[in-house]
């Protein structure tokens, strides 16, 4: 896991870094190449012989892998989804990749479980856009639909925090992004879910962090409202107490 998060980390730099557009495509590039090596155990570079034996060890699918670079290479420029559907397809590569490939390296290949990986990773997806609207706006990445900014009769590009449109625009995301969540939840069974404990504790910090943003959306436009150590580890905590109760109850 601490070397797909390095692999995730490693891509998220590329389309983040300030260097020009040429020279990102061009590492992009030469990071695709060495995927593709990884793939057929030639890998040169120390982070991607790591992730070699990894697909060895646990048979892992390049596709999940492949989803991520994906969604890094639609990061490299300026981003201005007309629609939720296109948001939807991001969200599948850029968090449904990491969460597909989290599932095989836990043993899981099967349908549920990519069912649960892929709505879990665009619940966490949209709470982070929401949560990083005034960020990703100064890279000239608005994420959140152009068509929900009309809808609620704002100008993404100048928010008032302490205008009521606003804070039922952050409502209507995040509430969305919640039937998401419920989507996971459905598709595995509680003592399914006990043994996901740290995917568990995951949403659950999310889902603290998604009622934080909805009880002060006026901070979101003027930078990010966080969680504090103990809120992260209350929530982690409370997942991790429930996941122990599903495995005890079920056997």
């Amino acid at each position: 896991m601490e070397i797909l998060y390095r692999f995730c980390w490693a891509a998220d730099d590329i389309s983040d870094s300030p260097a020009p557009l040429s020279a990102k495509r061009k590492k992009l590039a030469a990071f695709k190449r060495e995927l593709k090596a990884c793939f057929k155990g030639r890998a040169s570079d120390p982070l991607f012989q790591k992730l070699q034996s990894i697909f060895r060890s646990f048979q892992m699918s390049p596709e999940p892998l492949e989803r991520i670079l994906k969604g890094v290479e639609r990061d490299l420029k300026p981003i201005r989804f007309r629609t939720f559907f296109k948001l939807h397809r991001y969200a599948l590569q850029v968090a449904g990749g990491p969460g597909l490939a989290s599932m095989e390296i836990f043993g899981f290949k099967d349908r549920a479980h990519r069912i649960y990986a892929e709505n879990l990773g665009v619940y966490l997806q949209i709470v982070n856009m929401t949560r990083d609207y005034r960020e990703d706006r100064e890279l000239g990445r608005f994420y959140l639909p152009a068509e929900d900014f009309q809808r609620f009769k704002l100008n993404p590009f100048s928010i008032q925090g302490e205008n009521p449109a606003w804070k039922n625009f952050v409502v209507f995301q995040l509430d969305r992004a919640g039937k998401f969540l419920e989507k996971s939840h459905q598709a595995l069974s509680c003592r399914q879910r006990s043994g996901l404990v740290t995917a568990e504790a995951i949403a659950a910090v999310y889902g603290r962090l998604a009622e934080k943003l909805k009880k002060y959306p006026e901070r979101i436009p003027f930078g990010k409202v966080s969680l504090s150590k103990f809120e992260k580890l209350r929530s982690v905590g409370i997942a991790a107490g429930r996941a122990f109760l599903w495995k005890r109850l079920s056997t």
